[in-house]
C-alpha cells in the first residue's frame, strides 16, 4: 500500500491540490493498481509458454469474390467513382501541402 507521504510527494510533483477525502480515495486506487501490477509481475512467462497456441496463418486465403457476395459490385462502383487513374492506381486530389 502506498503511504500518505508518497502520495503527498506525487501530488506535489503533479501539482495537484487534494482534499483529505480525495487523497484517501487516490491512495486506495493507487494501492489497488500496484497490487494488480504485483500479481502480473509474479506470473512467470515460462509458465504460460506451454499454453500458447501453435503458430498458424490467421490470414484468409486470397480468392476472388463469389458471385453471390454482396460486395462484388461495390468494388466496381468505387472504381468508377474515381475520375483519374494512373495504371492500376486510383488518383485522389491532394489534401496535404508543404508549407513553403
Amino acid at each position: 500500500m502506498i503511504s500518505r507521504e508518497e502520495l503527498d510527494n506525487l501530488a506535489v510533483l503533479a501539482r495537484l491540490k487534494l482534499t483529505e477525502r480525495e487523497a484517501e480515495k487516490l491512495r486506495e486506487d493507487i494501492s489497488s493498481i500496484l497490487g494488480y501490477v504485483d500479481q502480473i509481475a509474479s506470473v512467470s512467462a515460462e509458465a504460460l509458454e506451454p499454453q500458447a497456441p501453435a503458430h498458424r496463418n490467421v490470414l484468409r486465403e486470397d480468392a476472388p469474390r463469389a458471385e453471390g457476395d454482396p460486395l462484388i459490385h461495390k468494388e466496381e462502383a468505387v472504381r468508377k467513382a474515381f475520375p483519374r487513374r494512373e495504371k492500376d492506381f486510383l488518383v485522389v486530389r491532394q489534401i496535404l501541402q508543404k508549407d513553403e
